[in-house]
């Protein structure tokens, strides 16, 4: 049973080696660059979704 629990350990430590790091991903400056664009993209496809969904209350 113990060499189970380190056979899934051994797994997850493998995946956990493959995902890149956060610092590996962005700088700084490409961090910023992404929030904008990121928020940006969010308020557009709230106000696109707004025009098509419409509440209604329950009666």
């Amino acid at each position: 049973m113990k060499k189970s629990g380190k056979g899934n350990l051994h797994v997850v430590e493998e995946i956990y080696n493959m995902i890149p790091a956060f610092t590996d991903v962005f700088s700084e400056d490409t961090f910023y660059v992404f929030v904008v664009i990121f928020v940006s993209c969010t308020f557009m496809v709230a106000f696109i979704l707004s025009r098509f969904i419409t509440l209604k209350p329950v009666d």
